[in-house]
């Protein structure tokens, strides 16, 4: 027998009155069942809430997609048979250029295909919606080679007048998806939006490769390594940010594109040859040149040999035959000459070694001018049309009256500007009296490539460049 001590006692008394009376907890526990079914059943009743919504949301989405392919396809459908009035009444803009620009791609296809070069498949690649939004991919075969290219599409509502439904609308490049960046391993990084995806990949797998075999062929130290930003926009461009390393390249979506390959030949090669082009910038010194002095148009030539030494194509023919005629190290030594403040002469001389005038005119005439005199002749309305009038009239060789005339002239003539320049043909070098001339026969063509005239064009090798003379 154990005696109790009263703090024992108390504390027993405390725990026997704390006990809660088994009927109490049992109509507690019972509640909190009845009060968590009562939640997962709100909860329950919530998800089908939700999951009837997202249902309704997809089925709405699925038909609106399905009508869309549909009126594609029936667009598609009234090119490939020919019917004019079908094909415009899915078109719709408040632009009359633009209605006008959609009968002409009406009449640009009945073309291709009475040549039996195009053939329209109809097959969408790739949807996206966004509201009232609507875009495709379309897939097509152009001379046996596969083509895509984007449409945009505006759902409107029928207000009685039979126009409701998907209608083609003109391109709205802001609606390319949202933006993505993949940053490389080495460094550097390719910006793009959703739809260039493809492309983006298939870049961000080439760059290094890329950046090093140029870096190699125009033995260069390493710079640091490019920003690629892929942007929707017209027309095609590529341009450098500055002093900076971030080129801006548009999409190849924003024009009928290639789709045999994960980057179109011709987009690769431009996209290499602004790489080249800024490395051989950067080699040279990276001070900038003005776009319309016979510097800028060197590093650019130089820029695609090096491009060509890198994915195996077409170089330049002027760099090629100065290889050619003074060896195959002419590149690099033309490359250490091409500072801001060089002329056309002293660059090719740092080459040869003598002046252009003591060339003989042999060597004058082993040298592929052909591209240069084009991009002359091309130059004149371009600097016309940006008021570069000085840098216009430093083409002409003002010393001869009859040049510095045409030049003045030509100055002031609006419709100078706007003709297409000629397409060189021939180049001639000849040494006469003293001077050093170049004589170019050039021809006019119209829009379908009907030649309309022939030209002789005359420069003179003065100031350290060639110079118009008439």
């Amino acid at each position: 027998m154990s005696i109790k001590l009263d703090w024992q006692i108390e504390s027993e008394q405390t725990h026997t009155r704390a006990t809660e009376d088994p009927l109490v907890r049992q109509r507690r526990r019972r509640a909190q069942r009845r009060f968590a079914l009562l939640v997962l059943v709100m909860a329950g009743v919530l998800a089908l809430i939700v999951a009837l919504v997202i249902w309704r949301l997809r089925s709405v989405d699925e038909r609106l997609r399905k009508d869309l392919v549909r009126t594609v396809q029936a667009e598609i459908a009234a090119l490939r048979v020919g019917d004019f009035a079908n094909y415009m009444a899915i078109q719709r803009s408040a632009s009359d250029a633009f209605m006008q620009a959609q009968s002409r791609r009406f009449q640009d296809y009945q073309q291709l295909k009475q040549a039996g070069r195009v053939q329209l498949s109809g097959d969408v690649v790739n949807v996206a919606i966004d509201g009232r939004r609507g875009r495709v991919v379309l897939e097509e075969e152009l001379d046996g080679v596969p083509y895509r290219q984007v449409w945009f599409y505006w759902y409107y509502t029928d207000s009685g007048d039979g126009m409701g439904g998907w209608r083609h609308v003109p391109d709205d490049l802001t609606f390319w998806g949202a933006e993505r960046t993949l940053d490389l391993p080495g460094g550097g990084s390719v910006r793009y939006r959703e739809l260039d995806e493809p492309y983006a990949q298939a870049i961000a797998e080439a760059l290094p490769n890329w950046w090093a075999e140029l870096c190699a062929a125009l033995r260069c130290d390493p710079p640091p390594p490019p920003q690629i930003e892929i942007v929707p926009q017209r027309p095609f461009a590529l341009s450098w940010d500055g002093d900076g390393w971030t080129l801006r390249v548009s999409s190849p979506l924003v024009e009928r594109v290639r789709a045999d390959a994960p980057l179109p030949p011709n987009f690769a090669q431009a996209l290499v040859e602004a790489l080249a082009t800024r490395l051989v910038r950067y080699t040279a010194g990276d001070d900038p040149a003005p776009y319309y002095t016979d510097i800028a148009w060197l590093r650019a030539e130089l820029g695609r040999w090096a491009a060509a030494q890198v994915l195996g194509t077409a170089g330049s023919p002027f760099i090629d035959s100065l290889s050619a005629t003074f060896g195959p190290g002419a590149p690099l030594t033309l490359l250490s000459a091409l500072t801001p403040t060089a002329t056309l002469e002293s660059a090719l001389s740092a080459v040869t070694g003598v002046p252009m005038e003591q060339l003989s005119q042999d060597q004058l005439n082993s040298l592929a001018w052909g591209d240069f005199f084009q991009w002359r002749l091309a130059l004149e309305p371009q600097l016309l049309v940006e008021g570069e009038s000085n840098a216009f009239l430093a083409l002409y060789a003002q010393e001869d009256n009859y040049a510095a005339s045409q030049a003045a002239i030509r100055l002031e003539d609006r419709r100078y500007a706007l003709q297409p320049p000629p397409t060189v043909q021939s180049v001639l070098i000849t040494h006469e009296r003293g001077r050093t001339f170049a004589t170019v026969s050039a021809a006019h063509y119209d829009a379908d490539g009907v030649l309309l005239q022939q030209q002789t064009i005359y420069w003179w090798l003065s100031g350290g460049t060639w110079r118009r003379l008439g």
